[in-house]
């Protein structure tokens, strides 16, 4: 039972003594365990913070519609194009 109470110790003296870039990334790999975990089991009690696109404005299946449908057609971009002229223009 001591070991179980002196890991968070340890966990967070180790935490304390990183710079804090390495404090978010620590924080970033914390939260993909807890997405990874609530993946696998639908009981978590974590909600996920990302909203659905439909909550964002998108048409409901508007991804699943159109995922892929330029793969055959490849994009030409048109080098002759003025792109500041576009942007002054918008």
């Amino acid at each position: 039972m001591t070991q179980a109470l002196e890991k968070p110790k340890s966990i967070l003296e180790i935490i304390e003594s990183l710079t804090p870039q390495q404090q978010e990334e620590v924080l970033n790999f914390i939260e993909f365990l807890q997405f990874k975990s609530q993946k696998h089991d639908p009981d978590t009690k974590i909600q996920p913070q990302q909203k659905s696109p439909e909550e964002l404005g998108w048409p409901s299946g508007f991804f699943e519609q159109t995922y892929g449908s330029c793969q055959d057609d490849p994009i030409i971009l048109d080098d002759d194009d003025n792109f500041e002229q576009k942007e002054q223009a918008a």
